[in-house]
Parts: structure tokens; C-alpha cells; sequence
């Protein structure tokens, strides 16, 4: 048995569900589920089976341990309201039988509960292929079969398998027999993405209506049980055949809600494409925002903004946004930082991330064909920063972010210390530290930036430079606290108890303790009460 986890455990289970573990290890003498806040739940055993029920919402690690408390096994896996709330999300776009088995592990390794499914279809006007090899819009050749056999793959392994599916595109053939279904610019000319594609008209109820019955149909046939509506982020000034405006941030979000109101259990994402429409409700569960991220949000700091305004301020558990840092044409060690690290940023800000899938690939360009792929090593480091965001996410959507009012000001009640510059933002050149705290709980998130001078996601990043800093947090009433770390590359990672010590502090007596940070990536937990 590896100690990565458990291979009939499913990737996320709805809130009323048992989740249950068979294949344990021979010496297993007690299993438990611990959350990122520390809580534990322990599972009862019966014939080699454990079964833990009445679990919180939330991402979980179930733990075999022997009787001696050594870690046998541990798997990541999910609680949630509805399939495809607040995914762990992938991409696919290799659709053959002899990449199959790689590309279901890989996901299976990532604990993808969403899969993107990757240009599949026939045709943009007509998605469903009518034969067992076709080709996709950009002529790659894909074998039907091999394709169902993947989708019914990534249900087996807990996820959704949500098609790619672009909301507006359309081949010149319908383009030109249905001009009404189409937009165009203030000169005449149609709207298009180059030669590529045709541009539909959202708010078009002749277009939608095709879409959803085309798209429908195909989803059905082929079994998807996902829908992702894809858009290019503009145009920006539409106009009908007949010279009017349009207004495509209204009609996306009509067809948003049509296709809600046709396909109700579909789990549904839109794209937003840098944030537009800004503020965009997103359709009813199942369902989760998403942004693909541009230029001039080139700039890991950026991130923060770019999901107030894609929400409108009104963030919720599920955000998710999709990178392709285009880094990967020079030193692959600095490439492969700045992707962990963009994940990680993402992570600290309590959203999700779209940047791995496929058979060990890697996003690095809008085409997802075209993506990267991990070789030897760098497998075992993008799955190690992964998974400890996984052990951590849970933290930075706990309670109140206080990062930009409490740390290191004149008043500062949470301080971290070392050589360099500590930022409330992933600034490049700095230790970016990410505070959350509630009345029981505080969290202190430091993550090493200081490889990256521009604090971009689009550049290469060399290793960090911080090893350690002191950090002291004001609280209450200091006895009443203990505090536990986990440091990246560190045993499983785990959070693991740590000494502290009084400190003055302006507005009284703080905890102060040393952390660790040459992961890269170490979250300090203080908790009210005693240890568990």
C-alpha cells in the first residue's frame, strides 16, 4: 500500500453520504478524518472496511494509522452539497485508448472532483460526431469510442466530465445561412476569432435554442454530465444585422439561465473572461465561477482584485481560475515554481485553480492541445505542493482574511520577521503572508516569492531565499492557545505541533514562535483549547 492514499475512495461525496475505505493496509489499526481546522473524526472498522459518516462540508484527509500512530495510507478527498461544488479541477484533451490509463491516474493523484474535457467535438454548430473517427474543429483526429471510455472513466473516479463548450461560436456554413443568430461591427463586418470561428449572438433566441438542443443532445448521447460555456472575452461593441447594439454582458447572462432552465443537473461553469461581465451571477448549483486570466492581470497580486470584480465582491467557495503561464520555453525548474506557486497564491486567496490534467500536463497556453508536460521528478513536485494546498485549502475560506489590517503595521497584532520584505499581497521579491482569523482559530499563511523579482505569473521563478521567520500573533488570552505548523516537504506535510513563546506585543502579551519556511509554503494554525 502506497502511502498516497487509497484507490477505491472517491475523489468527493455529498453531505448525506458514508464515505467508506476497503483497500486499507494490513496494520491499519485506526482510521480517522482530520479537516484543514483540525478537527478529527474517527471511523468505525468492520471487516476490513472503515466507514465514517455525518462528515462537515469541506476538503478532508482520511488517515490509516497503526497502533504505534505510524501513517499507513492517506487520501484527499471531498464533502460537498452538490456534485461539482467547489472543485478540484482538471483538463483533458487526449482522447485515445493508449493515454487512457495515465491520464485517469494523473487525475485520480490530483483528486479532480471537475474534468474538463477539452475540444471534443465535431463541429461548433454541430458538436456530436456522426462516426467512430472524426475530426475536431482544428482538423486533430479523435476516436469516438476512446472518448466515451475516457468520460465514463472520470465519473468512475468521483468527477464530473464537463465538455468544453463555446457559447458563441459557430462555422461559417449556419454563420451565413442564419445572419439574425450573428454579430457584427460597426463597419459591417461579421465578428469572428480570425478564420477560426464565427461569433453567435447571445441574446439571440434562435441561437440559444439550437445550442441547447445541439449541445443537449451531445452531452446526453455521449455522457457528460458538465457543461463548460466558453467565451473569448469580447466583443465589446456588438451590433445586429440590422445596425443594433447589443448587449452581450445581458444576453450571456440570459443564456446562462436558459441553459439552467434546459439542463438543471448539469454541473455548469461560465468563463469569465478577465472578470467580464464584471460581477456576473453565476447559474444556481451545481455550478462554479470561473475566470481565465489575461494580461494586464499578469501579476500574481492582480489575482486578488480580478475575483472581487469578477464577483462583484461576492465571493463564494467554488471560484476558480484558469492559468497558463507561458514559461515553459527555458529553465524547466523555474517554470514548474512558478506554476506551484500560482496555484498556491490562488489557493491563499480562497479560490480554486485550473492548471493541471491531461497525462502529467500542465497549462501553458489557451489552446489546452498545446499544454506542457511534467517529466520524472517534476510529477512528484507539482502532486507535493498540490496536495498540501488540498490539506490547507479549507483555511483561507474559513472566516474573516484581516491580511491588510492586522500585519506589520505600527499596530500590527500578527508580525512575521526574517531578512527580507513580508507582503499582505504575493508581491515578487517578498514573503507573502495571508492572515485569517475567527475567535478560535488563527491562520498565518507564508508563502516564499522572493525567487520572482516581477511577482508574475508569466515569468520564471528560482528558488526562495527565506528559511525561517518569527512570527507572533496577538491573542486573547495567550495560555489558552497552542499552535500547530505545516511545512511543505515536511514527512506527509501534516500539521504537526510547535512550541511558542510569550512576546510583547503593543496591545499586550502574543504568542511568538519560529517557522520554518524552506519549502516554500508553511501554514501556522492557533487554536483555542488544548491539543486533540
Amino acid at each position: 500500500m502506497s502511502a498516497q492514499g487509497f484507490s477505491d475512495l472517491r475523489t468527493a461525496y455529498l453531505a448525506d453520504e458514508q464515505v467508506t475505505v476497503s483497500d486499507l493496509p494490513q496494520e491499519t489499526a485506526r482510521v480517522l478524518v482530520r479537516t484543514a481546522l483540525g478537527a478529527t473524526y474517527p471511523a468505525s472498522i468492520s471487516k476490513g472496511t472503515a466507514t465514517i459518516a455525518a462528515l462537515p462540508l469541506g476538503t478532508h484527509v482520511v488517515e490509516a494509522r497503526s497502533e504505534d500512530g505510524t501513517l499507513l495510507a492517506e487520501e484527499f478527498f471531498g464533502v460537498r452539497q452538490h456534485l461539482g461544488d467547489d472543485p478540484i479541477i482538471g483538463f483533458v484533451t487526449s482522447f485515445d485508448e493508449e493515454s487512457r490509463v495515465s491520464v485517469l491516474s494523473w487525475l485520480g493523484q490530483l483528486r479532480c472532483s471537475v474534468v474538463q474535457v477539452y475540444d471534443w467535438m465535431a463541429s461548433y454548430s454541430s458538436p456530436l460526431p456522426t462516426a467512430n473517427s472524426y475530426e475536431d474543429p482544428l482538423g486533430r483526429p479523435i476516436d469516438r469510442l476512446a472518448l466515451e471510455r475516457l468520460i465514463v472513466g472520470i465519473r468512475a473516479i468521483g468527477a464530473v466530465a464537463q465538455a468544453y463548450a463555446p457559447v458563441c461560436a459557430a462555422n461559417d456554413k449556419l454563420a451565413d445561412e442564419r445572419p439574425e443568430w450573428r454579430l457584427f461591427r460597426n463597419d459591417g463586418t461579421p465578428q469572428s476569432l480570425g478564420t477560426l470561428l464565427q461569433i453567435m449572438n447571445p441574446a439571440s433566441m434562435g441561437w440559444r435554442q439550437h445550442w441547447i438542443e445541439s449541445y443537449g443532445h451531445a452531452v446526453d448521447t455521449l455522457g457528460f454530465n458538465g457543461l463548460h460555456l466558453d467565451t473569448y472575452g469580447y466583443p465589446r461593441n456588438a451590433l445586429t444585422v440590422s445596425g443594433e447594439p447589443v448587449s452581450v454582458a445581458e444576453g450571456y447572462e440570459g443564456f446562462i439561465h436558459a441553459v439552467r432552465e434546459a439542463r438543471p443537473r448539469d454541473v455548469l461553469s461560465f468563463n469569465q473572461v478577465n472578470g467580464v461581465p464584471r460581477g456576473l451571477v453565476p447559474p444556481p448549483s451545481p455550478s462554479f465561477r470561473y475566470v481565465e486570466v489575461w494580461p494586464p492581470n499578469d501579476r500574481w497580486r492582480h489575482l486578488e482584485g480580478l475575483l472581487q470584480r469578477s464577483s462583484g465582491g461576492q465571493l463564494r467557495q467554488g471560484d476558480t481560475l484558469a492559468l497558463y503561464p507561458p514559461v515553459w520555453n527555458g529553465d524547466r525548474a523555474s517554470a514548474l515554481r512558478t506554476a506551484v506557486l500560482s496555484e498556491a497564491v490562488t489557493t491563499t486567496l480562497g479560490a480554486n485553480t485550473l492548471i493541471w490534467g491531461d497525462d502529467f500536463g500542465v497549462l501553458c497556453h489557451p489552446y489546452y492541445v498545446n499544454h506542457e508536460q511534467l517529466r520524472g521528478e517534476e510529477i512528484a513536485v507539482a502532486l507535493q505542493w498540490h496536495r498540501f494546498g488540498l490539506r490547507c485549502r479549507d483555511l483561507f475560506r474559513s472566516d474573516t482574511d484581516t491580511s491588510w489590517y492586522e500585519l506589520n503595521d505600527e499596530n500590527a497584532s500578527v508580525v512575521v520577521s526574517w531578512s527580507g520584505r513580508t507582503s499582505p499581497e504575493p508581491l515578487g521579491g517578498a514573503l507573502y503572508a495571508r492572515v485569517i482569523r475567527n475567535d478560535d482559530v488563527v491562520v498565518v499563511s507564508l508563502l516564499d516569492l522572493s525567487g520572482n523579482a516581477e511577482g508574475s505569473w508569466s515569468s520564471g521563478t528560482g528558488l526562495g531565499v527565506c528559511d525561517q521567520a518569527i512570527v507572533s500573533v496577538l491573542v486573547d488570552s495567550p495560555k489558552q492557545w497552542h499552535a500547530e505548523l505545516a511545512v511543505l516537504g515536511r514527512d506527509d506535510g501534516g500539521y504537526v505541533p510547535l512550541g511558542t513563546s510569550a512576546t510583547s506585543m503593543r496591545e499586550g502579551t502574543g504568542l511568538m514562535c519560529e517557522v520554518d519556511v524552506n519549502g516554500g509554503w508553511s501554514v501556522l494554525r492557533l487554536t483555542r483549547g488544548e491539543l486533540p
